[in-house]
């Protein structure tokens, strides 16, 4: 593909943090709020589960254990009955579930398997939060702060009715959850709608999940916002793992990604990962790199372009051989992981331009604001668009750029830039005097202020 502005130039940002954590109790900037101590992690009210009023209740018998861990579960167990997360069942219920026990870093966590109840749960379908939402509300920051609440959804209380549609089997009888447990389909989107509610008029504050980010341009606006978070999250009762925190730092861990004072990156671990990826020997190895690489598609320039060879190797008539092709493809999506660029927050105030490009097999486009990157995309051509003219691919590039973006652009005004000079006639040109097919592509693009102007290929490059 040649679009060169997808094709930056790579600089450190390397900096040091404002003011790191400390060993201590609380993180340097909670040691000022002690009450944060005192909170018992239940949040207010109780939840009632929904269900299809005309569904039949199952019952799952007992899951054998592996004997190994017997003891750790039992244990487990009574300490969960301590802490008020489960009770003894002793009466006939409609709905028992499996116990599944999972080992995490030498520590037994017990969960259930609700698979049937969650066919007949109604869902919340609360809006749940992407990474790009959250950094599209942050433009200029430089101080952040993570917060992250302690087991989530255990700080939910449920009502009694819904306590026992979660009762469980275990080797020593049935228990029943006091707390939404985790495995309930609807169980993300009620936390998320607590937390937005808790968080609700605090502007510089906002959520995914239990991970809660203030991010400020300045330290006393910071202070300022962190302040009022601990106020509304105490008064939540709301219970924080302080060993997961990060407090007034000029780059914090965030839902997978790094969020730093110069902008979005990508997470180290997930760096080293990529790096440490070994050659893949069969199409199950493939598929398993691109979807790792797929978590990279927004810094990554051109993806479509490069992984093509990979792509090729997963067709259901194509037998897997790994050439010279792949090797290279595989090694150059290698290189461009670990060195993705820094993507800049987006700022709603400022002009937005979008440059796009179309090859014989492949879309890209990268959003940009000063010059700097927002965004990139870029998806592949299909069989039938592989034949479209070229004129109508390139039109393609601008309206796959424009749903990609479409958060970003939608209400804004945005110049398009293109390699392809006759798309500027097009788009001057009355609707029912082009083709069939770039008439049906403009009526997409009819929901967007748009300025489409051609600048030559070797023009489109980043600072």
């Amino acid at each position: 593909m040649r679009l060169h502005a997808l094709q930056p130039t790579m600089k450190s940002n390397t900096r040091h943090s404002i003011q790191v954590a400390t060993a201590g109790p609380l993180p340097v900037g909670l040691d000022d709020y002690p009450e944060l101590t005192r909170t018992t992690g239940t949040l207010p009210g109780k939840y009632t589960i929904k269900i299809d009023p005309e569904a039949q209740g199952v019952v799952h018998p007992v899951r054998r254990q592996p004997a190994a861990l017997r003891n750790k579960i039992l244990e487990k167990l009574q300490e969960m009955v301590k802490d008020s997360y489960i009770t003894k069942v002793n009466q006939p219920t409609e709905w028992v579930s499996s116990m599944v026990a999972a080992v995490r870093n030498g520590k037994i966590r017990i969960c259930i398997d609700p698979s049937d109840l969650n066919k007949v749960i109604k869902r919340e379908h609360y809006p749940m939060r992407t990474i790009e939402e959250v950094v599209s509300t942050i433009p200029g920051a430089k101080v952040f702060s993570v917060l992250d609440a302690k087991s989530g959804f255990l700080q939910i209380e449920l009502d009694e009715a819904s306590s026992f549609l979660t009762t469980f089997n275990t080797p020593i009888g049935r228990f029943r959850w006091l707390r939404l447990p985790f495995g309930l389909k609807c169980a993300p989107e009620i936390f998320q709608r607590i937390m937005d509610e808790m968080l609700e008029g605090i502007s510089g504050a906002i959520s995914v999940m239990d991970d809660i980010l203030i991010a400020a341009p300045s330290v006393p606006e910071h202070d300022e916002i962190l302040r009022k978070v601990i106020q509304r999250a105490t008064s939540y009762n709301l219970s924080l793992n302080f060993d997961k925190c990060h407090v007034k730092q000029s780059s914090v861990p965030y839902v997978g990604h790094l969020i730093t004072a110069d902008g979005l990156k990508a997470d180290p671990a997930k760096i080293e990962a990529v790096k440490s990826m070994p050659t893949p020997r069969d199409k199950d190895g493939v598929r398993r790199f691109l979807g790792f690489v797929t978590y990279f598609s927004k810094f990554l320039p051109n993806l479509s372009e490069v992984d093509a060879p990979l792509r090729q190797l997963l067709k259901t008539d194509v037998e897997f051989a790994w050439q010279p092709a792949q090797q290279q493809a595989f090694d150059t999506l290698k290189d461009m992981c670990t060195e993705s660029p820094v993507l800049q927050f987006f700022d709603p105030s400022k002009s937005v331009e979008i440059f796009c490009d179309a090859s014989s097999n492949g879309l890209g486009a990268v959003l940009l604001q000063d010059s700097h990157p927002i965004a990139f995309s870029s998806r592949s051509l299909t069989d039938t668009e592989t034949r479209y003219a070229q004129i109508e691919k390139e039109m393609l590039s601008i309206v796959h750029a424009c749903v990609k973006f479409h958060n970003y652009i939608f209400g804004n005004h945005v110049t398009v830039y293109n390699d392809h000079k006759p798309l500027e006639d097009i788009f001057r040109k009355p609707l029912l005097s082009t083709p069939m097919r770039i008439q049906r592509m403009r009526l997409r693009l009819q929901w967007y202020d748009l300025t489409v102007k051609y600048r030559r290929g070797k023009d489109m490059e980043l600072p």
